[in-house]
């Protein structure tokens, strides 16, 4: 009797295997649901085991204390080593001599390496002398007879009242001083960790925190290059939740030839940058189990489910055509 009362509360009733009838098109029906079943909880396995990537902005909170790496390789066009310098200036107005690695490829000079700074606005300067006595001229001592030019001491000013050599002349020059140039790299902050695999899933294959990489400048005059950078805050948090901070930017480019009382000024290579007030977050989760679980059961019971309604449609569609079929024969 006891038995009895709990068979009653069996929600899964059995049909005697007499009673079923099996069909051709339930068969290709239950293999189409297999093989659907099959592929749903594949993807979502694969969905599961790769996790997916979280954005979020937020204002931000800077230190100004804290400091932060400018990675920078970049390559000045025609240029001696022994002529470049790299200042940094402060917001305060400070400048401070960068003693930065360099190194001479053919006629082209290569500052390469990693500076640290101050989370607080800045300028970075390349400027192809070590003086603040540049007039924009240069001066050669050359036969009176022609203009080929002797060999000139490098950076020689004739004093007042300079008197050339007999059967020469001093002939001033507009001292060609491009600073054409290669940026190879410019980032901010630390490198992303190769293992985490951060630039398959952000935008643009990871562009925006290198979006001068590749960028040449190439005029036939003498200019300055001014780039003004908007750094943004970004950190990075992977699915063992380490932590990873640096930044991405935005930058606007102008190039100009200043003159001023005293000739034209010295070009240079600016490269201005400020820290935005946001901060975006990249956070790479992992869903919990259950909700695996979760999307397995629904899977397989939305399957069966609907297969077992389409099912039961075309059945009863068949038995309908059939039961006409039959009805037409006997009238």
């Amino acid at each position: 009797m006891g038995f009895e009362t709990i068979r009653n509360l069996d929600m899964y009733k059995k049909v005697p295997s007499d009673l079923t009838e099996r069909t051709l098109c339930g068969a290709f029906i239950s293999v189409g649901c297999v093989m659907l079943t099959i592929y749903l909880m594949f993807a979502e396995l694969v969905l599961y085991a790769n996790g997916s990537l979280h954005t979020s902005v937020f204002v931000s909170y800077l230190n100004a204390e804290d400091d932060v790496d400018i990675r920078l390789n970049i390559s000045i066009v025609d240029k001696d080593c022994a002529d470049i310098t790299v200042n940094l200036r402060h917001l305060q107005g400070q400048v401070e001599n960068l003693p930065f690695h360099k190194s001479q490829v053919g006629d082209d000079c290569d500052l390469d390496g990693t500076l640290r700074v101050k989370k607080t606005p800045g300028i970075l300067m390349i400027v192809p002398h070590h003086g603040t006595n540049w007039t924009g001229k240069e001066y050669k001592i050359v036969p009176k007879d022609k203009e080929s030019p002797v060999e000139t001491p490098k950076g020689f000013v004739p004093p007042a009242g300079y008197n050339p050599p007999d059967g020469y002349k001093v002939v001033e020059q507009i001292k060609n001083q491009k600073m054409n140039h290669r940026i190879h790299k410019l980032e901010f902050g630390p490198e992303l960790p190769v293992t985490h695999r951060w630039e398959e899933v952000l935008p643009e294959n990871g562009a925006p925190f290198r979006p001068l990489a590749g960028i040449q400048r190439d005029y036939p005059i003498t200019l300055s290059h001014d780039y003004h950078m908007r750094l943004v805050p970004t950190n990075f948090i992977d699915q063992n939740k380490i932590r990873v901070n640096t930044f991405q930017y935005s930058y606007g480019y102008q190039h100009f030839l200043m003159n001023t009382p005293a000739g034209i000024a010295p070009p240079s290579i600016l490269f201005r940058y400020d820290i935005a007030p946001l901060e975006i977050s990249y956070q790479y989760d992992r869903k919990p189990l259950y909700h695996l679980l979760t999307m397995m059961c629904a899977i397989v019971g939305g399957v069966v489910t609907m297969a077992g309604v389409l099912d039961k449609m075309l059945f009863n569609t068949q038995q309908l055509i059939q039961h006409k079929i039959m009805l037409g024969k006997h009238n």
